[in-house]
């Protein structure tokens, strides 16, 4: 019996050992795509167990199990392959594109996932190389060019400039018409796109037009921008990503450099002017401050230094750090996510620091999934005051203002400027001129700082009723504030100048601070149905949406504080100013997004939602608006129109939706204003608004007509998306004027229509594909007009906004384009020529003139992308034409005498170009005799008032980006433990190409980021190129 057992148990242990040896086999093998390529990243599992591994850069993966076990292998966009595990050690894969997977990807309004084959409407998704192939700062600016219909300027220059994104041209004549931002499923502030760090986002999803965009509400009106941030995935990594960027200034404006400080008469000269009607620069030395009492004074060579100005400038130098630490299995994801950005600018001082910092996670608990995202952005910025000095002028105004002749950049005869505290012949009123202040007196003493701190948090939690019926809960909170202290330095006397030629006077230091905050709750609750029967598949959301809004704001401000370099109202001298204001926003809203499917190939899309919003009137305060589309898949429809060389896919669309647009809180509202002075010296007291407002305001609606039509060829190495769309928005919101007797100026009401009308490219093509080399291009083409069809009776035209200087406004004028440039003008012969009177001199129009409208007719946007083994070379570009643009800084600088025109007749009289006179008899003659009435001071001042000298044609081709990125080799990789090591050089805004008569600024800059655009000023700084270098290590 013993023996029995013994036997039994040698059989045991023998079995035993063989499972063992089994489990212990190791399998290697490639995986590789439909063309033999390698697939790095492929997941592969061993069935049953949670035994799992990725294949490496080059395909290669090591797994062990044993025989009669079985290898899953997954990758997105490719069908999901089996292979058992039998006597060989090695499994080679060839795995084979899965197009419906694929289409999988696509995320829609309110995070929906849909193919795009059931999509009625445009969609365009960027991945996060797209956004950080030259390591953008800004998300916005990262975008520009890569999508069709769409429109983003960086309005300003600096460390932190602001950018404008406008979808498919503008909707609203006095309204918002951004884009609105949506990050993670929470609609967010305009503002967080331009602070989000690019290496966050996983994916950006433009929802161009308001039939994709519904379901977001009236915010949603002007299109979408769906940010999907990052999530963990694979096993535990650590992900480090830096890069140095160098700013430089690309151009000043082009400045006459013949004649120097003085004038008035013409040719004087005035050492201490700032303007430049003086006599020529001769070399000769001059004065270059006031007099000592012991007759000392300093004297400076009567000569322009050339690139004075532009020497002035910096290298900004930004360095970025970010840090990624992710993971995830099948049933949870984690990711921490910290960025830090540290800017110093092209002006001197100006610093702009941002730290950015996510955590992200989600777990499935078999039905139940769980997700949350906090956020935490801080900006701190501190610039140059923007209105800076007694006469309250940007910094870059006074440094053109400053003649040529003075040193500003560095010593000379040990003189230094930009000591002006206690330097001799440097302290203020003592130095070169006496209208404006020291340039280093503004940078140290004239400072703008604003510190923003905002937190986000989003909940998602998802239920799996049954495998067709899902329930959802998307809330989200944030909290935004926003400090802004504005700083002005005492300006005294070095000493006192007897008779001194100068109207700049001493002032005390004054100190204004602003505190605005902004909480925001949104709420979704979704009910989602997804079911197939037998042909027909359907797809059934339907939600509540909940939103509240508040805002206060508080402003304080002293003068005369009483503490040098102490700017704290509490030292101020007198009474306090200050102001408060608070705003509170609801709106409830239902929706319902219904989507029927037949055989795969044709879909019915219905939409609608209504909103209940706290800005319309109690009594009227809802407002409806549907939508319907359909798409057609022809190709699968009729699969004999496919080859495998010409026709693969083959798609067309149609929809027709409404969307509604609220009024801003309390515009339906007569609201109070505390007047200074009112109704007597330092008495407080409380008048209502000028404007008369409508009690029962509705919303602007816009119905849009949207068609398009997508075909692949070539194996799928040509695509095409073409898209037609119009949108007409009626019941405008606007302020007309009334009669005085009405105890009001304005009357806000709804009235007048615009109309949008464009159409949009997308090609995308891969030229070249072969084992070791490959060349991607991609264009976009974007075409729109904006008409006004109608303003309210009796109104032909209403305007927008207005430039510093009388004389150039951007107007609304029914039956022509939006946004129209319209300024003074000369008077013209029918022939087109300028009218000059009897002493020659140009005449002015009674009327002022249309100039042109400010957007352009046409935007084209390019990039490609040329890939050698593991060297990939980047290239992005744009061209603008068709359009406008008003430039105030030439305006501003004629009365400097600095403009190179002033100059090209040596400031002697001369014959008007292209000019004629009237001939006596109702016609008129080629003017060839009559000289103007003088070349100077007097003369350019008349000129001067005529705005449409300053108007140019605002076309512009750009090099927007270019590098040049290496990934290296898995196999060095893997000797020094990294999973990722990539080096890259890159460049933005390299070369800009404008016309001959832009010799001033950038076309692209504007007034701010609203409605006026086309209109620059002098509170842009120069424009700027980039250069830098960076580094991603993963480990």
């Amino acid at each position: 019996m013993k023996a029995k057992q013994k036997g039994l148990l040698t059989l045991f242990l023998a079995l035993t050992m063989q499972i063992s040896f089994a489990q212990n086999k190791t399998i290697t093998g490639t995986v590789s795509d439909q063309d033999g390529l390698p697939l790095p990243g492929v997941n592969i599992v061993v069935d049953g167990t949670t035994n799992g591994t990725q294949t490496d850069f080059d395909g290669n993966y090591t797994i062990s199990a044993s025989e009669g076990q079985s290898l899953l292998f997954s990758y997105i966009g490719y069908k999901n392959e089996t292979r058992a595990v039998e006597a060989s050690s090695i499994i080679n894969l060839q795995m084979t594109e899965d197009t419906e997977a694929l289409e999988e990807v696509v995320v829609t309004a309110l995070n929906i996932s849909r193919k795009p084959r059931e999509l009625a409407y445009s969609v365009a998704s960027l991945d996060t190389k797209a956004l950080t192939e030259t390591k953008s700062v800004n998300a916005a600016t990262a975008m520009v060019g890569k999508v069709s219909g769409m429109q983003i300027n960086t309005v300003n220059s600096g460390v932190n400039p602001s950018t404008r994104i406008v979808l498919r041209g503008s909707r609203s004549l006095q309204g918002n018409n951004q884009a609105l931002i949506v990050i993670d499923g929470f609609p967010s502030a305009r503002g967080v796109y331009d602070r989000i760090s690019p290496n966050d986002i996983e994916s950006t999803t433009v929802l161009k037009g308001s039939n994709a965009s519904v379901l977001y509400g009236s915010e949603a009106s002007n299109g979408v921008f769906l940010v999907t941030t990052k999530k963990g995935k694979g096993k535990m990594s650590i992900e480090y990503n830096t890069s140095t960027q160098f700013n430089q200034v690309s151009y000043l404006p082009e400045l006459q450099d013949q004649y120097g400080a003085g004038g008035f008469p013409d040719g004087t000269l005035f050492p201490l002017e700032n303007v430049a009607w003086g006599p020529k620069y001769d070399g000769q030395l001059v004065d270059g401050s006031e007099t000592y009492e012991d007759g000392r004074v300093l004297q400076l060579p009567y000569s322009p230094i050339k690139n004075r100005n532009k020497d002035f400038f910096n290298t900004g130098i930004t360095n970025r750090h970010g840090v990624i630490l992710s993971g995830g299995d099948e049933t949870s994801d984690f990711l921490l996510s910290i960025d830090q950005t540290n800017t110093t600018g092209t002006i001197p001082k100006d610093t702009y620091n941002r730290t950015n910092a996510r955590i992200k996670g989600s777990r499935e608990y078999g039905k139940l999934k769980i997700g949350g995202n906090a956020t935490f952005f801080r900006d701190h910025q501190n610039v140059t005051s923007s209105t800076g000095g007694r006469q309250s002028r940007p910094f870059y105004w006074t440094l053109i203002n400053t003649p040529l002749h003075i040193p500003l950049n560095g010593s000379v005869d040990g003189v230094d400027y930009s000591n002006w505290q206690t330097g001799e012949f440097t302290r203020n009123e003592v130095s070169f001129f006496r209208f404006y202040e020291n340039p280093y007196f503004i940078l140290d003493t004239q400072r703008d700082k604003q510190d923003i701190k905002e937190f986000n948090f989003l909940t998602n939690i998802d239920y799996q009723i049954t495998d067709w019926l899902k329930a959802s809960i998307v809330t989200g909170y944030t909290n935004s504030t926003t400090k802004f202290k504005k700083e002005t330095g005492a300006f005294t006397y070095a000493f006192q100048v007897p008779d001194a030629y100068s109207n700049l006077d001493a002032y005390g230091a004054t100190t204004t601070s602003f505190l605005f905050g902004t909480d925001r709750f949104n709420s979704d609750i979704l009910l989602t149905f997804d079911k197939d029967f037998n042909d027909f598949s359907t797809k059934l959301t339907v939600g509540q949406n909940t939103r509240i809004e508040t805002t206060d704001f508080v402003s304080v401000s002293g003068n005369d504080l009483i503490i040098p370099d102490f700017y704290n109202v509490s030292t101020r001298t007198g009474e306090l100013i200050g102001s408060e204001a608070t705003t509170e926003y609801r709106r409830m809203g239902a929706y319902a997004d219904f989507t029927l499917g037949y055989k795969n190939y044709l879909f019915l899309n219905l939409i609608a939602r209504n909103d209940w919003s706290s800005a319309l009137n109690i009594d009227d305060n809802s407002f409806f608006y549907p939508g319907a589309g359909l798409s057609f898949v022809a190709s699968d429809a009729f699969p004999g129109i496919k080859s495998e060389n010409g026709i693969s896919y083959l798609k067309a669309n149609f929809s027709v939706t409404k969307t509604g647009n609220d009024p801003s809180a309390y515009q339906n509202n007569s609201t109070f204003t505390t007047p200074s002075n009112f109704p007597y010296a330092n008495t407080v007291g409380l008048s209502q608004s000028s404007d008369a407002p409508d009690p029962f305001l509705g919303p602007e609606f816009t119905t849009s007509i949207e068609a398009g039509i997508e075909i692949t060829v070539l194996r799928d190495r040509l695509s095409l998306i073409a898209t037609g769309y119009q949108t007409n928005t009626v019941d405008q919101i606007i302020p007309v004027n009334v009669s005085l007797a009405s105890g009001a100026t304005t009357n806000v009401i709804n009235v007048g229509e615009i109309e949008n009308k464009g159409l949009e490219l997308d090609l995308k093509s891969t030229l070249v594909s072969t084992d070791n080399f490959s060349w991607k291009l991609n264009l976009n083409y974007t075409g729109f007009k904006s008409e006004v069809l109608e303003l309210t009776e009796g109104v032909e035209e209403i305007e927008i906004g207005a430039a510093a200087a009388a004389g150039a406004r951007i107007v609304a004028r029914v039956g022509e384009s939006f946004p129209l440039l319209r300024t003074t003008a000369y008077e013209r012969d029918p022939q087109g020529r300028i009218i000059v009177d009897a002493d020659g001199d140009p005449i002015q129009d009674t009327q002022e003139q249309i100039q042109g409208k400010t957007v352009p007719d046409y935007i084209l946007g390019g990039n490609t992308t040329l890939k050698y083994k593991n060297l990939r070379l980047y290239a992005s570009a744009d061209y603008r034409t068709g359009h406008v643009f008003y430039n105030n800084l030439y305006d501003a600088l004629e009365f400097t005498g600095l403009t190179p025109h002033s100059v090209e007749s040596g400031r002697q009289p001369f014959v008007f170009p292209n000019s004629s006179y009237a001939d006596g008899n109702g016609g008129y003659t080629e003017n060839t005799t009559r000289l103007t009435s003088g070349g100077g001071n007097a003369f350019w001042d008349s000129y001067n008032e005529i705005k449409e000298n300053y108007v140019t044609d605002a076309t512009s081709l750009r090099l927007r980006e270019v590098s040049l990125t290496y990934d290296f080799n898995q196999d060095f990789l893997e000797q020094i433990g990294l999973s990722e090591l990539t080096l890259g050089i890159f460049g933005r805004n390299l070369v800009t190409w404008l016309p001959k008569e832009n010799k001033i600024t950038d076309p692209e800059f504007g007034l701010d980021t609203g409605n006026a655009v086309g209109i620059g000023t002098q509170q842009q700084g120069p424009p700027s190129r980039t250069f830098g270098a960076s580094l991603t290590v993963k480990f």
